[in-house]
């Protein structure tokens, strides 16, 4: 059997196993049942034992204590990936549902933060939220974690930096050679925590003193585990990669549409080096538009399943660090031979849409092309074009500033249609963090989204839903990119936050439905606490994640929505391009080759759902530790902040540069102040005095720690 056929037969297998026991009258069923209700022959049973124990490690079947193997869901389980916290507890992430599920401290056996886990519903819990209990690990969410090392006696032992890692991790003293307590060192798990034993581990390596800026760099890749430089059989593979020269032929040999001669430009950051999309917009009849949306043809240079595409499929995600990038795929692809540069000759797959004069989709058509940018723009420059303030670089030529105003009134008028269709407006400021040549922090900037910047979201949104409603009715397997709607309960918590800080368009609701978040934001809009607001909405709905099944967008009131626009620096959307340009080349797909994504599909889906929180949480981070160095210097300096949460242990505000920190509740000695959670507030006892999320406060930066990125205030 060759390996292509082995594949296709494993994959129909998988999905006959499947569609078996969901619809069996029985929830599970034994090995033997399996083998007859299949009608395969005793000569086929080490390939079934082998496919159902795959499945049973990747948390698709249960294997239950009697030997028997059932579709989780049946059996009153989920498979998923652990959210731990500092206190002990955890929540379950699912892969198929968006509804988080409450792991208390007693219930997580032996699973630690970021372990993929089983877990069997507990339908006896009270309360609104889902509770479960961990029954068995399916993966270790780490092998390698970073920590200070520190002594109690005679033992030696490392303390994660990662507070949702609660258990220091025991290392021997023959490991420690020059390594000294208080250094930030990388420990290799050996075992991990079974009942009251801790975890040992193995010291590998010593990163240096705890505080310096480089040692805090290289704790922050190697905490979030992010990859280093690409291995061997990718670089050969590169060496074999046609280079520019080849591209104008390779569209000769291909039969691609030429469109070097449509004017076309790429609209991104000052500091962009990847440019993955070109648009272009022309007069159509009737006062309609003809918009262009061109993306780098990735899929030509990295094929299924080789060196290139196994570790583009392993990272996922490009992450992108203060003054750093981690790509994807190679430089030579994704700053050269894919990436869009103006002047040059590019493979790209085109998508022409027509629209009619108020904006409605008339007609697209999808092809492999061949183009060249007229210009590269940046984001500042286009928007200070359409503003007409004058104060960047000057677009060249009055052909491109008249295209530029088109596709500005386009964009306005899609944005209407989005929003008026339900769509939510969540966009919030973003920081932007100015680095010197050596890497340190100059300025720290709230960066808000413009007109130039809106133009190109509206147009990638809009070419997104016209590929991903185009494969779901030809019924084509796709990544589709989903967002559910929030769950009643945090909902309610929503509306009884916003209640109790006062915002009147809360009060209006007896309780918040979906639908009615779009009211609450647009009622808010302009007020002192908008950006609070929309940050607490955010908040309470389910982060947006890759399914293979079509599961809608509510933030975009999308009924189809996937990601195709950025296949340098994100791997569903490259998966996506390629079932695009098989199913053009062939008027469709093969059964084989179905059977086969219809179960590859859910694991890279989840894969890349899983990649993208990990590279969201080393952004985050890295721009955290870049707003602690840059506070550092600030030390007893007032700013104007705004309350952004309270807790038990302090108040957290938010200063106008995005930069957040935090008043310690010891700190507060004007009173004895209480938490009182359904306030959201902090009330003192004798002056009754109160510290109210959203609310206006004055304070003085006193203290930062550049290890860990946290800041300290006290009341200006």
């Amino acid at each position: 059997m060759s390996a292509m056929n082995r594949k296709d037969t494993l994959a129909k297998l998988r999905s006959h196993i499947q569609q078996l026991l969901l619809a069996h009258p029985q929830p599970s069923l034994t090995f033997k049942q399996l083998l007859v209700e299949l009608q395969l022959h005793e000569k086929e049973s080490a390939l079934l034992a082998g496919e159902l124990e795959r499945m049973r490690s990747e948390g698709v079947l249960i294997k239950t204590a009697r030997e028997r193997f059932g579709l989780p869901r049946r059996l009153g389980c989920l498979a998923g990936t652990l959210q731990g916290n500092r206190r002990g507890f955890a929540f379950l992430r699912p892969d198929c549902e968006a509804e988080d599920v409450f792991i208390s401290p007693g219930k997580m056996k032996d699973a630690a933060h970021g372990d993929r886990v089983m877990v069997r519903l507990d339908d006896k819990a009270g309360g609104r939220r889902r509770e479960g209990e961990v029954i068995g690990i399916l993966k270790r969410g780490h092998t390698r974690l970073v920590g200070t090392l520190e002594r109690h006696g005679k033992r030696f032992f490392v303390v994660p930096d990662d507070e949702r890692l609660t258990h220091a991790v025991t290392v021997s003293r023959r490991d420690l050679k020059e390594t000294r307590r208080g250094d930030k060192v990388v420990v290799e798990i050996r075992s991990w925590r079974r009942g009251s034993e801790p975890p040992r581990g193995e010291l590998v390596e010593r990163l240096g003193p705890a505080g310096s800026p480089r040692v805090e760099q290289l704790t922050l890749h190697y905490k979030y585990d992010l990859p280093g430089e690409f291995p061997p059989p990718v670089l050969k593979e590169l060496e074999a990669l046609p280079r520019e020269e080849a591209i104008a032929g390779i569209a000769s040999e291909e039969g691609r549409t030429d469109l070097r001669e449509l004017r076309m430009v790429t609209i991104d950051d000052e500091q962009a080096r990847d440019f993955d999309d070109a648009v272009s917009l022309e007069p159509a009849g009737e006062g309609g538009w003809r918009l262009g949306v061109h993306i780098a043809d990735v899929s030509h240079y990295v094929r299924e399943r080789k060196a290139l595409d196994r570790e583009a499929l392993k990272r996922a995600t490009s992450i992108y660090l203060p003054g750093e990038v981690i790509p994807m795929l190679p430089p030579l692809l994704s700053e050269e031979l894919c990436s869009l540069r103006a002047g040059r000759d590019r493979l790209a797959v085109s998508v022409l849409i027509e629209l009619s004069a108020d904006g409605a989709v008339a007609g697209y058509r999808f092809f492999p092309s061949l183009i060249r940018v007229a210009e590269r723009l940046t984001y500042r420059q286009v928007e200070a074009h359409l503003k007409g303030t004058g104060n960047e670089k000057p677009i060249p030529g009055a052909a491109l500033g008249a295209m530029l105003a088109r596709m500005d009134r386009l964009a306005a008028l899609l944005r209407q249609k989005r929003l008026q269709r339900g769509a939510l407006d969540l966009d919030l400021p973003e920081a932007r963090i100015i680095l010197d040549r050596a890497g340190n922090p100059t300025a720290v900037e709230r960066r808000e989204m413009g007109r130039a910047e809106s133009l190109i979201e509206e147009f990638m949104i809009l070419c997104n839903e016209v590929v991903a409603e185009h494969f779901a009715k030809e019924k084509l397997p796709l990544l589709y990119r989903v967002h559910a709607v929030a769950t009643a309960e945090k909902l309610a918590a929503l509306r009884e936050t916003l209640a109790v800080m006062g915002v009147a368009a809360a009060l209006d609701f007896k309780e918040i439905k979906p639908r009615q978040l779009k009211v609450l934001l647009e009622r808010t809009r302009g007020e002192p606490a908008e950006r609070l607001v929309r940050y607490l909405v955010l908040r309470a709905l389910p982060q947006a994640r890759y399914s293979a099944s079509n599961e809608g967008h509510f933030g975009l009131a999308s009924r189809f929505y996937g990601h195709f626009t950025s296949p340098i620096r994100r791997y569903p959307d490259l998966v996506v391009h390629r079932i695009l340009k098989e199913y053009l080349a062939r008027g469709g797909l093969e059964e084989g080759r179905l059977a086969s994504l219809q179960v590859r599909l859910p694991v890279i889906a989840q894969h890349a759902s899983e990649r993208e929180r990990v590279a969201m949480e080393a952004e985050r981070a890295g721009e955290d530790l870049k707003k602690a160095q840059y506070m550092a210097g600030k030390l007893g300096e007032v700013y104007p902040g705004i309350i952004s949460g309270v807790t038990n242990f302090g108040i957290f505000v938010e200063l106008d540069n995005t930069v957040e920190g935090m008043i310690p509740l010891g700190d507060l000695d004007d009173d004895y102040y209480v938490y009182h959670e359904k306030q959201a507030a902090l009330v003192g006892e004798r002056t009754r005095r109160k510290y109210r999320l959203g609310d206006p406060l004055p304070v003085r930066v006193v203290k930062v720690n550049t290890g860990d990125g946290r800041i300290t205030f006290n009341l200006a």
